[in-house]
């Protein structure tokens, strides 16, 4: 899957230098990035302005893609082009990671939940369009963690980022001890966003009934 979603940006890449993508577009959707930008700095806190922001770009799969360690694109769906809120649902999803970007799959259910709660709050601002749910349970659990988390202080994660700038990095300690954040949700906030919900996948054997096990124990005598 990730590698389908590198071929998809280095299409969308080509075409930028060949001239057949819209840059005028991208231009626009950079000054909306940064607008979105400055809401999240100032809920949240500043971005690492040492990273260089490119502008972003239409592609078949929407999210972040890091240049070398100083530059970063945001790459949105085709679906952008002509739906403007598509445009701002990612845009404003995205811009969090902005704020202190790691690596993928280096997210806490934390930076994912924050992405989802900031980006519901700015699509009911700015477009009054309300939204429940992403239509992914870890998703929507994130969101929901996060909400109780900023429920009686909006600027909780700004105040932890003094000390720890990085969102994904923030801590159980820092948030129980600073931010006096209830253990078990502080423990929820900095698991893992990527591997949350994963169990051990069953073996094909496990998975047979009883029936289907005697089954396949006398073939298996057969073909031994």
């Amino acid at each position: 899957m990730r590698f389908m979603e590198e071929l998809l940006r280095i299409e969308a890449d080509v075409k930028a230098l060949l001239g057949l993508s819209d840059r005028s577009l991208e231009r626009k959707l950079k000054q909306e990035l940064l607008t979105i930008l400055a809401e999240a700095e100032f809920l949240f806190g500043p971005r690492d302005g040492s990273i260089e922001l490119l502008e972003p770009r239409i592609s078949e799969k929407a999210g972040g893609q890091g240049y070398g360690d100083r530059q970063i694109r945001i790459y949105l769906t085709k679906r952008s082009r002509n739906e403007p809120w598509v445009a701002t649902y990612d845009l404003s999803h995205e811009a969090i990671h902005l704020l202190s970007p790691v690596r993928w799959g280096e997210a806490t259910m934390l930076e994912e939940g924050l992405a989802t709660y900031f980006c519901f709050r700015y699509m009911n601002r700015v477009h009054g369009m309300q939204f429940k749910s992403t239509g992914s349970r870890k998703y929507d659990a994130a969101q929901r963690a996060v909400s109780t988390l900023l429920a009686k202080n909006e600027f909780l994660i700004k105040e932890l980022r003094v000390q720890q700038p990085v969102i994904s990095k923030i801590n159980v300690k820092l948030l129980v001890e600073v931010g006096g954040v209830e253990p078990s949700l502080a423990e929820f906030l900095c698991t893992d966003f990527e591997t949350y919900g994963e169990t051990t996948t069953p073996t094909f054997w496990s998975e047979l009934s009883d029936g289907a096990r005697q089954v396949a124990t006398g073939l298996r005598a057969i073909w031994d």
